[in-house]
């Protein structure tokens, strides 16, 4: 964990020494996006323009920062642009990012259980290819998200993850619930597509609540800001 001003985070020191800032923020970053003057205070501590912030939709839509294109909505950005601030909400759902260290340009997605089963980081991984990233140069960082300790599911995450090919391994049956383990889906993911560097924060959001927001425990609470940008 790092603390910049009013805010603590978890980064991966090698990754900002590449020239990729980033941060899977705590709840110290809840009112940020609600608040213009917060806002922009965050942007200066860490040297950004601009965040680029979308309605999120639980779904597989990954988007290109590019020649001035700001989605408005969708579940995964890739920025090109030194000092863009690509932003993801989480409150439960993986926020997990991907860097090649070696090129300009990183991805961002939210990943709850719909965008795991339509397989969104494979959608990043391939906007970043197309972009002259290899597979072999990618890192991932997986960042808190709810824990198989906490996450229990019904048959219709059950039947979706079957559809996908992804239920072998990630589901554990105890006390009469099934429980899925949303980073062992995604770690799965990353490996088939050839990304061996993975780094997990390994915190659960539901279990830290001094930490962390949970859609779960909290029922109607707020999220936590994941971001990622280039230095200029």
């Amino acid at each position: 964990m790092k603390t910049r001003g009013p805010w603590s985070y978890y980064h991966l020191p090698e990754m900002e020494g590449a020239g990729i800032v980033h941060g899977f923020m705590t709840r110290s970053s809840g009112a940020v996006l609600d608040d213009p003057v917060l806002l922009k205070s965050l942007l200066a501590a860490f040297s950004a323009t601009e965040a680029v912030v979308m309605n999120q939709e639980h779904g597989d839509m990954v988007h290109l920062v590019a020649g001035g294109r700001r989605p408005r909505a969708g579940d995964g950005l890739v920025v090109t642009e030194p000092g863009v601030m690509g932003v993801i909400k989480t409150a439960d759902c993986l926020p997990i990012m991907l860097c090649g260290p070696q090129h300009p340009a990183a991805a961002i997605v939210h990943a709850g259980w719909r965008g795991t089963a339509r397989k969104i980081v494979q959608r990043a991984i391939e906007t970043m290819t197309g972009l002259g990233v290899g597979r072999a140069d990618m890192v991932a960082l997986i960042g808190p998200g709810i824990g198989p300790c906490c996450y229990h599911v019904g048959e219709d995450v059950i039947s979706a993850f079957e559809e996908a090919g992804l239920a072998d391994g990630v589901f554990e049956r105890r006390e009469g619930a099934t429980f899925l383990d949303l980073k062992e889906a995604n770690r799965r993911l990353l490996l088939r597509e050839g990304i061996d560097r993975i780094f997990d924060a390994r915190l659960c959001t539901s279990c830290r609540g001094d930490l962390f927001f949970s859609a779960r425990r909290d029922k109607q609470g707020g999220r936590q800001m994941n971001f990622v940008l280039l230095n200029g």
